[in-house]
């Protein structure tokens, strides 16, 4: 299957199965691919080992930054301050290996690579779905936070506690990686692999 298909069908389960997706404030997915070939397993995964943006620095085929950032304004009231506007952008960009059978390549591979690929896409998305969730608890907790005394603590407490969600949600991005062996319990493992993201 076309891993545009693919991702397109995860993005629709992950707006359909998470309020945290709907609601917080502009999201922009992105996915990027890196070529990979050969027609054998062990051909497909040198050529991965190879071909990785980020060999140098980690040991895993797929890979997502995130990044949640926000705008607000305040507004002087009779009895302090309080916040008029806030605004969040939750910046998602996926890099996966693209992979096309040549015309030599066993069904059975084809098989293997699309289960592996299809698991792999699904845990990167997790790591997406980890960022929106992020977006969405700072919204909750600026609703709940009230109004400052004045507009300067205000603004301090607002970009506080932004830190302080997504440093949280960062903490929850690792967990999920070792609660899924970087996406290995979920299926993203060719033969002979343990790991499919950092």
């Amino acid at each position: 299957m076309d891993p545009a298909r693919i991702f397109g069908w995860l993005l629709v389960l992950v707006s359909l199965g998470s309020e945290s997706v709907v609601g917080q404030g502009a999201q922009l997915w992105t996915t990027n691919y890196y070529p990979v070939t050969g027609a054998t397993l062990p051909e497909i995964r040198r050529s991965i080992r190879e071909a990785r943006p980020w060999k140098d620095r980690q040991d895993v085929d797929g890979f997502t930054e995130w990044k949640v950032s926000w705008q607000f304004s305040v507004m002087q009231t009779s009895d302090g301050c309080r916040c008029s506007t806030f605004n969040t952008q939750t910046r998602i960009t996926i890099t996966l290996p693209r992979w096309t059978p040549p015309t030599n390549a066993p069904a059975t591979v084809v098989q293997i690579w699309t289960n592996y690929f299809t698991a792999l896409l699904r845990h990167e998305v997790g790591h997406g779905q980890m960022a929106a969730a992020a977006a969405g608890e700072l919204h909750r907790r600026v609703k709940s936070l009230g109004g400052g005394t004045d507009c300067d603590s205000l603004k301090r407490s607002l970009n506080a506690l932004g830190e302080s969600v997504v440093a949280e949600f960062r903490q929850k991005d690792k967990e999920y990686d070792e609660r899924t062996r970087h996406g290995a319990t979920q299926g993203a493992t060719l033969p002979g692999r343990m790991r499919g993201r950092r």
